[in-house]
């Protein structure tokens, strides 16, 4: 990244102060938001901020500055300017009783920390400043906390505190409803248990992360469990099977430049180890690309000793030499010791390829003084030491080397059984709370069956002592039952005629009152023309076939309500193509619909395939009473809608309209055929008002349902479902 000079950061400082001195604490905080990471002068546009915000005495934002800073550091590798960066915030924090900012900042310093492996330092950080500070003041952040201190347990690795600080950093970010972060420690998690070798801890955990990131459609997370699931299968020499996880997760396309070089780099090993060098060579060189501009020169150094170890394989020692010769240039200023001791080791393993023993004993000793605890290093570097000793004829050294190799090797296996043995200890630990409960649970039934013997021993000398009483009192009961009983029948038959008679009356009176108004239109248009007194004979001849029309309707909803109160519907059904049927109907009622000043939607989701049985003709009844109902009484302009959708037995189908609604206290009454609603029965609507009826009881005799609800439109709703036919 380009630096600036420190007299243009004076100067940029000086002019951002003047600029920014005018700025009210809401437009510094704007300020703040609008600076990204992504800006190659995140870090001078914060210092610049920063000095204004001092200036004005704001230390909030101040703090939120500093934190900015302490970022775009952290993102430029400045981990000297990170921990300068932190203790001017920890005391302005502490002054100002800032504990939220105090906390983000020591997480930050945890993780500069992990990235230059102090992971040891980076836990007690978080151990003994972050997590009391959180707890106490900011505990929205304990899910970010937990997860940091997760990541470095598991890289130290600290085998006791590892699963404990997992199970904190997942269920506490669930807490936090943060499902994606949850389902990658998930992920995470399974990928450290497959490189301490316990596979059988790893695949339930990272089935259960992808589970959950594909309900969640995480993209980035599958990502991550992909690859961790062919760092598992690489884990137990399953080649084939890692390449094809590894595959899945690069066709996901993730937008992260270092994480595709890490899941590159991670594909050229699996091909080097199927012995495939020039595929492996591919993907080095494709991680390479993903690692301009994005990387550390500590892991563009890790993939070239990678590209090393292929090309000793293929005896290509030009190529081998030259690139290490790049990376010894490379990490020159780097201070990472594992980088320069496993750049020693790769020259050694060159020197011994090439039969340079001399200097291949002059580099496994540089290697050797370097003190690592980190395991597969160690194996690595012993074996090669007891090789080149042993080319060298020093076969004391060779020897020492190889029972260091053997002891190494040990310890090894013996990390992976105490791995093991801790899980299977937390699963006895998760068994015997199990066993715990079942016996407290079970003692208490045991208590609880005592107590209810003794009320039962009770109760039968109380049944005894009563029955006798119940059974002369019985006998006296019986008989005045017995006349009350008749009595009370009597009554309730008499209530229950009294109703029907006046539920008839009261549709007969609503049926005369529907045929009265165009009867009445009818005479009065009649006698106009009689006397002459119709100025425009052909409106008065259509009005008087509107209202014949009327009536002709209201005589035939009169004529199919006697048919099913006498249960003598008839019913001609057959297999309906449903989907079809019903595209006709829509299609023969949308002209109409239109005309009317409706906005006409539809959204049919069936199959072409979907059959109910049927009488398509009474369906088609059912749905005109519908459509011409919402006609009636929608308002214009208004709403029609028709959704049909398909379910696993059945097809249903909603038909909404707009405003006017009925009350929802009138909604289980709509399908009554003496009711008639509040807010329409003042309206014109020239209808019977029996066609809902009429739908309920052609609907019900197809065993299917009807019923009504207040649309989202305004209006109301009327779904209806049919039973699909058995295939």
């Amino acid at each position: 990244m380009k630096r600036f000079s420190f007299a243009t950061f004076i100067l940029l400082a000086s002019l951002s102060s003047f600029t920014f001195a005018e700025h009210s604490p809401e437009t510094l905080q704007q300020a703040i938001a609008k600076i990204s990471l992504k800006d190659h002068d995140a870090e001078q546009q914060a210092l610049a901020l920063l000095s204004s915000v001092q200036q004005q005495q704001q230390p909030a934002l101040t703090a939120q500055a500093l934190l900015f800073v302490m970022r775009a550091q952290r993102k430029n590798r400045d981990f000297d300017g990170v921990k300068a960066s932190y203790q001017k915030l920890a005391l302005m924090t502490e002054e100002n009783q800032l504990y939220k900012a105090h906390a983000q900042g020591l997480l930050l310093l945890a993780k500069s920390e992990r990235m230059i492996d102090k992971n040891d330092v980076a836990l007690k950080i978080i151990e003994q400043q972050a997590l009391p500070l959180a707890k106490a003041h900011a505990p929205e952040l304990l899910g970010n906390i937990y997860t940091e201190a997760a990541n470095n347990v598991a890289l130290i690795p600290d085998f006791e505190k590892f699963e404990p600080y997992f199970q904190l950093a997942i269920e506490t970010l669930k807490k936090e409803q943060d499902f994606k972060k949850s389902a990658r420690m998930l992920a995470i998690k399974a990928n450290h248990l497959s490189s301490y070798g316990n596979i059988k801890a790893a695949l339930p955990a990272l089935m259960s992360a992808i589970k959950e990131q594909l309900a969640l459609d995480d993209k980035s997370g599958l990502f991550l469990s992909y690859t961790a699931l062919g760092t598992l299968h690489h884990e137990i020499e399953n080649y084939q099977q890692a390449l094809a996880y590894f595959q899945k997760a690069r066709d996901l396309g993730h937008e992260s430049a270092r994480n595709l070089a890490s899941l590159n780099y991670k594909m050229a090993f699996s091909y080097y180890k199927l012995q495939q060098y020039d595929e492996g060579i591919a993907y080095m060189d494709n991680a390479l690309g993903y690692m301009v501009n994005h990387s550390s020169k500590k892991d563009l150094a890790t993939v070239h000793l990678g590209k090393v170890l292929i090309f000793i394989e293929q005896q290509n020692y030009i190529a081998s030499l030259s690139t290490l010769n790049k990376v010894k240039a490379l990490v020159k200023d780097v201070n990472s010791e594992r980088v320069h001791e496993d750049l020693q080791t790769s020259f050694a393993n060159y020197y011994l390829a090439v039969g340079d023993i001399p200097s291949a004993v002059k580099s496994i000793q540089a290697s050797l003084a370097f003190e690592t605890t980190h395991i597969a290093m160690n194996i690595e570097k012993y074996e090669t030491a007891s090789d080149i000793y042993e080319q060298a004829g020093d076969y004391a050294k060779s020897l020492f080397y190889l029972k260091k190799l053997r002891e190494f090797e040990r310890e090894k296996a013996q990390v992976k059984d105490e791995q093991r043995v801790f899980q299977q200890q937390n699963e006895i630990n998760l068994l015997n709370a199990q066993k715990n409960t079942a016996l407290v649970k079970q003692q208490l039934l045991e208590k609880q069956n005592q107590v209810q013997l003794q009320q039962a021993e009770q109760q039968k000398l109380w049944f005894y002592a009563g029955m006798s009483a119940l059974c002369l009192f019985a006998l006296f009961s019986f008989f005045y039952l017995r006349q009350s009983q008749k009595k009370r029948i009597a009554l309730e038959q008499s209530k229950l005629v009294m109703a029907l008679m006046e539920q008839k009356n009261q549709f007969i009176a609503n049926v005369a009152h529907d045929l009265k108004n165009p009867i009445t239109v009818i005479q009065i248009h009649l006698e106009a023309l009689k006397d002459g007194m119709v100025k425009n004979p052909e409106q008065a001849h259509d009005i008087l076939s509107q209202r014949l029309a009327e009536l002709t309707n209201s005589i035939e909803d009169l004529r199919q309500v006697s048919l099913l109160e006498m249960g003598a519907l008839s019913l001609n059904p057959e297999a309906l193509l449903f989907k079809s049927w019903l595209q006709q109907e829509i299609n023969a009622y949308r002209p109409l619909v239109e005309s009317k000043g409706l906005s006409f939607r539809v959204s049919i989701k069936l199959e072409g395939t979907a059959i109910v049985i049927a009488d398509p003709g009474r369906l088609s009844q059912v749905f005109a009473n519908i459509i011409k109902n919402s006609l009636r009484y929608t308002h214009q302009p208004g709403k029609l809608t028709i959704i049909a959708r398909q379910h696993q037995q059945t097809v249903e189908l909603l038909i909404k309209d707009s405003a006017p609604a009925v009350a929802e206290s009138e909604l289980n009454d709509l399908f009554s055929h003496s009711y008639c609603s509040k807010k329409t029965q003042a309206m014109s609507t020239q209808s019977s008002g029996l066609g809902l009826y009429i739908c309920k009881q052609i609907i019900e005799a197809h065993q299917g349902e009807i019923s009504a609800s207040l649309s989202n439109l305004g209006g109301l709703c009327i779904n209806i479902t049919m039973p699909l036919a058995d295939e």
